[in-house]
């Protein structure tokens, strides 16, 4: 019941709306109830006077009684459309703007299918279940109390025989939702896998096709697609015997109805043709709303269980939290310490340990190490993707969480080793970084970040659509993109991470020049597995273990002859003999 609350809060928001359907829907109920009376005193009436004209009139009055029916229900449907879409939207602007505000550790444990499934499906599932459940429920209620009235006024007796089932059928429903909601909620677990497995193949199709491995997906695709078969036809067998059942015993109170008001029509003069088909008409009436309560048992446990599912969402706590009075981003160039920085991903051991780091301002510190030494780590706490589990990280001396969150990463810039880019056109990328930014502004950051003499050869130029993720674009293309946008948006601190890990030689050449113009004059982070492109760094960090084993410049290092050397000859390079000889740049 807590969820329904709190998917009913929503209604809230819009009394009008509400009132006005509750409105119409009992205008409508008032037309429903009377034809049956109506019905009736044509039929004594008739049967008494044998006048003609009384069975014109009554049967137009019977007939302007449908027609005003269909009309407020036609509006009351209008209405309560409105209110399902702006309840709809309500809950998806909520929802997206939660997934906006969670961290980068909820993605870390979510499938990305699973996640669109809950936003898209699930939210419609939960409006449409409770909100017709609401609506159509609290009409199906007037009829039955109202009809429920009108029997026990005209004959008490054959009324309470008509109601027997009803209890029975209140305990049936109970007795179903329990297990239906069950049921469901499997339903919608295997339908956001199956999204889940769908996504993933769509953004792997080109891998898919190069290891040939299409008839292993098309396996893993119908077990998938089997289980949410069997868990659905489960849930739907269920309510086939459960909607037979209860139809059954609704059904009894037809028999009372010709067997008793048949015997009371014979004995009892008072009990007339007209009431018997009045009593017969009211007895179907009271159960065909109460068919549609049952209906709704089964679409009411099918939203809560898609409910639940978009409240995880919305209940779960946003780790990353705002500082209360935050302070401004530091003005100038920006230095950085890590001061007895230690860090652990949920339920894992600690990857970082006690890490005390300086990065000098307008220098360019490095980060090498083997893969899992904590390197993308330690660049993920000046965004704030994680915080610290102790220490402190400052720049300028100021503790990055008292900073506020979009001011922060505003002030820093990353070019990351997979580049990403929105579907649409290079100028519409570009801008994210920079929204005032004017023609000429996108031009020369494209040549800075070379990228200019590959998008003139573009039909479009900066207005040609590069798909989704930049799939029409080469790697080093996209890459050369993400430095002009971050080019445009000049911010004093920049993370180089991999940038340069997979191109060719010659577009690592291209880029090289490029993150050397991105460097002047800023405080750079540089993450790093090639030593060649750290050579010229003004110090050298090695990580190992979420360790720092090593620190100093290259040729500090290499003279140390210690875990950095052996890397370094890994690599099959070694250290140049011509103190002239150029080293590898940024």
């Amino acid at each position: 019941m807590k969820t329904i609350w709190r998917v009913s809060a929503y209604l809230l928001h819009y009394r009008g709306l509400v009132t006005l359907t509750f409105l119409m829907a009992l205008g409508g109920n008032g037309f429903f109830i009377a034809t049956p009376w109506l019905i009736q005193k044509v039929l004594d009436g008739v049967v008494e006077t044998r006048d003609h004209r009384l069975l014109i009139w009554g049967v137009t009055g019977v007939g302007v009684c449908f027609l005003l029916r269909e009309v407020l229900s036609t509006l009351r449907i209008r209405a309560n459309n409105t209110l399902e879409q702006k309840v709809v939207m309500d809950i998806r602007r909520d929802v997206h703007r939660k997934l906006l505000a969670l961290p980068n550790a909820f993605y870390d444990q979510q499938k990305s299918g699973e996640i669109a499934s809950r936003v898209v499906e699930d939210v419609t599932y939960t409006e449409r279940a409770l909100l017709d459940v609401t609506e159509q429920g609290a009409v199906a209620v007037m009829q039955i109390i109202g009809i429920g009235v009108l029997l026990l006024v005209q004959e008490p007796v054959l009324a309470w025989l008509v109601m027997l089932p009803l209890p029975v059928l209140a305990w049936l429903s109970y007795n179903h939702s329990k297990i239906t909601r069950r049921n469901w909620g499997r339903v919608r677990t295997a339908a956001g896998e199956l999204n889940s497995f769908l996504i993933e193949d769509i953004q792997g199709n080109r891998l898919i096709q190069s290891f040939g491995i299409q008839e292993r997906e098309r396996r893993r695709f119908l077990a998938k697609a089997t289980k949410l078969k069997e868990y659905t036809l489960t849930a739907m067998f269920r309510w086939g015997w459960y909607s037979s059942s209860s139809n059954f015993i609704a059904n009894l109170s037809t028999l009372a109805v010709v067997a008793v008001g048949g015997y009371l029509y014979i004995h009892d003069s008072a009990f007339s043709a007209g009431k018997l088909v009045a009593f017969f008409l009211y007895s179907r009436m009271l159960y065909e709303p109460l068919n549609r309560i049952i209906s709704m048992n089964h679409m009411l446990s099918t939203g809560q269980a898609s409910a639940a599912r978009v409240f995880e969402i919305l209940d779960h706590p946003v780790t990353i939290k705002e500082a209360p009075h935050p302070q401004p981003f530091p003005s100038g160039t920006i230095a950085i310490d890590y001061e007895n920085v230690s860090f652990a991903y949920t339920g894992r051991k600690p990857l970082l340990q006690n890490i005390n780091l300086h990065l000098p301002a307008g220098r360019v510190t490095a980060l090498v190490g083997h893969t899992g030494a904590g390197k993308s780590t330690l660049a993920s706490l000046l965004l704030r993707h994680y915080d610290v589990s102790s220490g402190t990280v400052r720049f300028n001396r100021v503790d990055v969480r008292e900073i506020e969150l979009k001011d922060l990463r505003r002030h820093i810039g990353i070019v990351a080793q997979d580049p990403f880019l929105f579907a649409g056109t290079i100028e519409e990328n570009l801008r994210l970084a920079n929204e005032d930014a004017s023609d000429d502004d996108l031009i020369q950051a494209l040549k800075k970040a070379q990228a200019w003499e590959f998008v003139k050869r573009l039909p479009a130029r900066v207005h040609t659509y590069i798909g989704e993720r930049g799939v029409r674009l080469s790697m080093g293309e996209k890459q050369r993109l993400t430095i002009a946008r971050v080019l445009l948006r000049n911010p004093p601190l920049v993370i180089f991470d991999e940038a340069t890990s997979s191109v060719d030689t010659i577009t690592e050449r291209q880029i090289q020049k490029a993150l050397d113009t991105l460097a002047r004059d800023r405080t750079v982070l540089v993450i790093a597995h090639r030593l060649s492109t750290v050579r010229n760094a003004d110090q050298i960090i090695v990580l190992e273990s979420g360790k720092i084993i090593e620190h100093g410049t290259h040729e500090q290092l290499l003279h140390a002859n210690g875990y950095y050397t052996e890397l370094w000859h890994h690599q099959g390079v070694t250290p140049p003999e011509d103190p002239e000889e150029p080293l590898a740049t940024l």
